[in-house]
């Protein structure tokens, strides 16, 4: 995992970012398809 994932699943979960800002992050090489794919499978609240 890299250490952008525990930070931007936090995101996720707290509903302060979208899948558009995780693919984004995904092009710029911080995570990589299959970590956005796991962040995106997670619940948010």
């Amino acid at each position: 995992m890299s250490d952008m994932y525990g930070f931007l699943l936090n995101m996720w979960v707290m509903g302060k970012i979208d899948e558009a800002y995780l693919e984004a992050q995904v092009v710029k090489g911080r995570i990589t398809k299959e970590e956005k794919d796991m962040i995106l499978a997670t619940p948010q609240i």
